[in-house]
């Protein structure tokens, strides 16, 4: 039967890969409505007459005025390029992750034992089932961002990057109920672990 200990050591690094696409989601969603921000800006920098009389006694502040701002929307999307990097990365790991789990379940024997439930426990190959959910679910959503950062240039209307912002931040491709059932079932496993270790059964 496939190791269930190592099933849950699986596990462990697909959810420490998940906090960490968080973490990743929460800078990248910032990123991407500060480049909104600056694009938004743009057209009204365009235009001299915007800055009054401060144009009149520092000429060259509307020019230095949108350099700057230039500047700033490069390094928010050098920044945004480099979380998009990471997010393409994880998606690498859980990827990784499921195909290790699958060799697992290739491995165990007899060949039948992986689909073997124990109680309410999920079967081995239930649980492999789950990381390969988790693996496409962020590959999607991976892809979708991706699509979403190729939508930010300074000719882009501001509602529609606006919009782009925000699925960028809802991420629809990733239902947290779905993930929390796929997380459960490393729980599930870790209970079963506990019920049949040697120290328990001795208890009884």
């Amino acid at each position: 039967m496939a190791d269930r200990q190592k099933l849950r050591a699986l596990y462990a690094k697909a959810t420490s890969t998940l906090d960490r696409w968080s973490a990743a989601h929460k800078c990248a969603s910032g990123l991407f409505a500060s480049a909104v921000s600056v694009i938004e800006r743009l057209p009204v920098m365009a235009d001299d007459a915007r800055f009054g009389v401060l144009a009149d006694s520092f000429p060259d502040l509307p020019a230095r005025t949108r350099v700057a701002q230039a500047e700033a929307l490069h390094r928010v999307l050098e920044s945004l390029q480099e979380e998009m990097r990471t997010f393409h990365a994880l998606v690498g790991v859980l990827e990784k992750t499921h195909k290790d789990a699958s060799a697992l379940l290739s491995a165990s024997n007899p060949k039948a034992a992986g689909a073997v439930r124990l109680g309410p426990t999920p079967s081995p190959a239930e649980a492999v089932a789950g990381l390969q959910d988790l693996w496409r679910l962020h590959r999607d959503e991976a892809s979708l961002k991706t699509a979403l950062v190729r939508e930010i240039h300074c000719d882009a209307d501001a509602a529609q990057l606006a919009e782009a912002s925000a699925l960028f931040t809802a991420q629809p491709n990733l239902d947290p109920e779905e993930t929390r059932a796929v997380v459960l079932r490393a729980e599930a496993l870790g209970v079963a672990d506990l019920d049949a270790s040697p120290r328990k059964k001795e208890s009884r």
